[in-house]
């Protein structure tokens, strides 16, 4: 073997990756999985202290099946089922858990047992353990890990969080250019450490930077003496450990990929990043945004009532100086409500449809941001087309709340005119501001989907108060 072949495998720790598997799960129903007769049989075995009982039934679950049994149990039985399995619980149920669960449940082990599970897994899924914990208790379990995996958890940890170098896997397959389709045939087929799941042959030159990559099915069907740097595909596009996993996730549904390699800022190869781990990040980013968006978090329905208060009390509090600044305009027109009532009935109705309008653009140009939809080229164009929406909407509506006002008061058929061109004006401005409002923030480097809404609710709510009462004491008096 050459020199710079070993660099490959080493350091190389557990080369396993997990697998769902479903051998032990049935239909139940259309349901494919745990049934709600297990569950409820498991929890009354639990509150009736059966330890016997519950073991019996959950050994012979999959992974995924117990992960998704811990996740429908609550907080007290979850820690009760983790006591009763004890050391036996497989290792390959904590990267199945959703990341809250996950965190409770480590929080619930002292360090031997942690550091057992540990043991078991693969880097990226320990990384994805320790680091919620703190620093002391992250090192001094790093410390007992075995020397290859604890090589591998603390380059990774050494990376930014949510980068590529957090996500990768170490256990991937690289080969030298100068061998031949052969000599890769003869060690795939007697090599015992290589990784379970694996789909690219990643090809390298004599400094350990890739230069191609071959799929297996294509080593497969090439002539034993044919070189690999022959038969490899060149246009590689090797993704640096810094790269953002919402990017990492970009390219991959960009370029259709099945698995990446991940270089350094050297240009070595250093890790992989497979399809699945890309499913997890989208699955992470997509409920993120769509859970900031409304102030909430991900993992909220398995919190318990003190932390999600805490979590949503801040989004709160912003929404509450937002409204306030909708008040600040009513109270400024006070004297024209005093004099005509009719227009506190009517002005909650402009604010409204204009916060609804701002929103609608609000989740369409985020969702664009996220999967990179939105560009410099099209950005201009995306503006007017909302606008031009915005517009639309506001001369339909206009018509229609015009026509109704008029109906139900016909004696003030002046305010029937007023609510008309305010409700056009603030479905008008309310399109502007739902995707000037997430397109700003982008380009100040905030996060669209956390501050977006409470700009636009003091925007709608503020600029339809004023609209609306400004020009009724305009026209009124």
């Amino acid at each position: 073997m050459s020199k710079r072949f070993k660099r490959d495998i080493l350091p190389k720790a557990k080369l396993k990756k997990k697998k769902k598997s479903l051998k032990s799960t049935a239909f139940d129903g259309y349901q494919l999985g745990l049934g709600p007769k297990m569950i409820n049989s498991i929890v009354i075995a639990l509150h009736e202290n059966d330890d016997i009982h519950v073991r019996k039934i959950v050994e012979g679950l999959s992974e995924y099946d117990l992960a998704q049994l811990l996740e429908s149990l609550d907080l007290s039985l979850r820690r009760k089922l983790v006591e009763i399995l004890g050391d036996k619980i497989n290792p390959e149920v904590f990267p199945e858990l959703n990341d809250v669960v996950q965190e409770q449940i480590i929080d619930s082990l002292d360090e031997p047992q942690i550091v057992k599970i540990a043991n078991e897994l693969d880097s990226d899924e320990v990384v994805e353990i320790l680091e919620h914990m703190d620093e002391d208790e992250q090192q001094s379990i790093i410390k007992q890990l075995d020397p290859e995996l604890q090589y591998q958890v603390e380059s990774s940890l050494g990376y930014p969080e949510d980068s590529a170098g957090r996500i990768m896997s170490r256990e991937f397959v690289s080969m030298p250019d100068d061998w031949t389709v052969k000599e890769a045939k003869e060690y795939l087929l007697k090599n015992e450490e290589l990784p379970e799941d694996f789909y690219d042959i990643f090809v390298t030159d004599d400094k350990y930077h890739p230069v191609g990559e071959i799929a297996l099915d294509k080593l497969v069907r090439a002539k034993p003496g044919q070189l690999l740097c022959d038969i490899m595909d060149c246009e590689v596009v090797p993704i640096d450990v810094l790269t953002d996993q919402e990017e990492v996730a970009h390219m991959f549904r960009e370029y259709g990929w099945m698995s990446a390699m991940v270089v350094d800022n050297k240009g070595h190869l250093v890790g992989a990043i497979n399809i699945d781990d890309v499913v997890d990040v989208i699955h992470e980013e997509a409920s993120e945004d769509i859970m900031h968006l409304s102030g909430a978090e991900e993992g909220d329905v398995y919190k318990s009532v003190f932390s999600i208060f805490k979590s949503r009390v801040a989004w709160l509090v912003t929404n509450l100086g937002a409204t306030l600044i909708a008040s600040t305009v009513v109270r400024g027109f006070q004297d024209v409500i005093a004099q005509v009532s009719i227009l506190a009935v009517l002005m909650p109705i402009v604010a409204s449809m204009g916060g609804t309008t701002g929103n609608q653009t609000l989740a369409v140009v985020v969702r664009a941001l996220a999967t990179k939809e939105l560009t410099s080229r099209n950005t201009l164009r995306m503006i007017v087309k909302e606008f031009l929406v915005g517009v639309s909407n506001g001369m339909l509506f206009a018509g229609l709340i015009g026509l109704v006002t008029h109906l139900l008061f016909p004696e003030y058929m002046i305010i029937s005119v007023i609510i008309a061109v305010a409700m056009f004006i603030e479905l008008s401005i309310a399109s502007l501001a739902g995707i000037l409002v997430p397109l700003i923030l982008n380009r100040l480097k905030a996060d669209p989907a956390v501050s977006s809404g409470v700009f636009l609710i003091a925007i709608t709510d503020s600029g339809g108060f004023f609209v609306f009462l400004g020009l009724a004491k305009l026209l009124l008096f």
